[in-house]
Formats: C-alpha cells, sequence, structure tokens
C-alpha cells in the first residue's frame, strides 16, 4: 500500500495552457505490462528474451540489478544498461526490443457508470473520457473532478476541475487535454488540500487498481507534488 515518505508540495492555481506534462514522445515508451528483448552482439550469453516489465514499472536484469523502466524509450534503456556492462565488457554492443507492448491508456475511476481503463486516443480530453466510462453516478461530486498525472518516476501532478460550472458555461476551452497513463477519479467528497490529495491518491491507485494501472507504482518513493486547482471560479 502507498504512503508518503516524503517530497515537497506546492498548490498553484491551473491555467490550462501551462498544465505540466511529460514531453511528447519522439519514440515508444515502455511501460507496465510490456513485454522486452535485450539482445547483445557478440556476448550473448548476456541476453535475455522475454522480459516482462513489472507493476512498479521495473525489470530485473542479472548483473545490472534493478532497472526502474516505466517512461523510457527502448534507445534510453539501451544507454542505461551499456553504462552497466561497461564495467564488465569492453564496448557493448546492445540492442533493446519491445517484443509485445501494451497500448496508451487512461484510467477513469470513481463514481462513474463504467470504472476502468479505456485505450487513450489522440485530443481525448477530461470529458470525453468521463463520457467513455458512461458519465456519473448519483453520488458524484461532479465539482472535484481530479486529473492525475506522473510526468516522472518521482514527479505527480493533480489538477481539481469544477465539470458542473465548466459543462453550464459551455466553455470547452477549458476542458483538460489527457495524456497517455493519466488517471481521472470521480470522488464522493471533495479534496480540498494539497494534503488530502497526497492522503487519496494512495486509495486512488492501491489495490486492486495497481494490477492494471501501468506504471503508477509508486511505494517507497519520494514523491514531488503540485496540486492544482481552481480552473473555473465557484
Amino acid at each position: 500500500m502507498y504512503e508518503q515518505v516524503g517530497g515537497d508540495v506546492t498548490w498553484s492555481d491551473l491555467d490550462p495552457d501551462s498544465i505540466p506534462a511529460v514531453p511528447e514522445a519522439e519514440s515508444y515508451y515502455i511501460g507496465y505490462g510490456d513485454v522486452l528483448d535485450v539482445n547483445f552482439l557478440y556476448e550473448t550469453k548476456y541476453s535475455r528474451e522475454a522480459i516482462k516489465v513489472r507493476p512498479d514499472g521495473r525489470i530485473t536484469y542479472p548483473l545490472a540489478g534493478e532497472v526502474f523502466v516505466a517512461g523510457m524509450s527502448p534507445a534510453d534503456l539501451d544507454s542505461v544498461l551499456t553504462d552497466s556492462f561497461s564495467e564488465i565488457i569492453l564496448d557493448p554492443r546492445i540492442t533493446v526490443i519491445v517484443r509485445d507492448f501494451q497500448p496508451q491508456k487512461v484510467y477513469v475511476l470513481g463514481e462513474v457508470g463504467n470504472p476502468g481503463d479505456f485505450e487513450y486516443i489522440r485530443d481525448m480530453t477530461l470529458t470525453k473520457a468521463l463520457a467513455v466510462a458512461r458519465g456519473y453516478t448519483d453520488d458524484a461530486r461532479r465539482s472535484n473532478v481530479l486529473v492525475i498525472r506522473r510526468i516522472g518516476e518521482d514527479h505527480i501532478i493533480g489538477m481539481e476541475v469544477n465539470i458542473e460550472a465548466l459543462l453550464s458555461k459551455n466553455d470547452f476551452s477549458l476542458d483538460v487535454p489527457l495524456k497517455p497513463f493519466d488517471i481521472v477519479f470521480v470522488p464522493k467528497s471533495r479534496i480540498a488540500t494539497t494534503e488530502q490529495f497526497i492522503k487519496r491518491l494512495g486509495t486512488i491507485i492501491g489495490t486492486p487498481m495497481d494490477l492494471y494501472l501501468k506504471g503508477w507504482q509508486v511505494a517507497n518513493v519520494e514523491m514531488y507534488y503540485e496540486y492544482y486547482s481552481r480552473i473555473i471560479s465557484r
């Protein structure tokens, strides 16, 4: 189970044009559930096939140990392994291949009609994701919907959105654009402070959801949090 083990906390007003995000991928990013082959050109005894990325975003590789690979490109992992094996092999030549990859997802959880994981589609927004999840339940607190994004191994942001106000004003310029693996969470009660957000986060990504939340295991990682609110005045 997740618990906060440290890290800084900030609270900010949400400007939709300056929402932090992972840089656009120039190549595929490795994530939970992917299956990798690592080939050594000459020292083939170090090659391994069908390495599955664990829910914590890591793999175990002989002599390299535990390697956090979630969010890396195959070229990034190639460089990490090359650095590790350079102490053992002169000029190692390594190729990392994604044998089997999971589709990019967004996760819509909490008080929605059909919570779960849904395939990410380019230009998907918060309201589109909620529609895919069949809208809200009667218990939903629509004025405090959260978008949660991991923008680094140790950096998480939460964005509170007043969907009721967004829809009533028909101002869809304020509809948050989603990124792959974002979590949309519709709560029953308001999350009013950063500290409450951090506390609630453990419940949101805890068992059993961590069985399918790709790259979202953050237990025992010192995190830096940002919490953005007041996207629309109440």
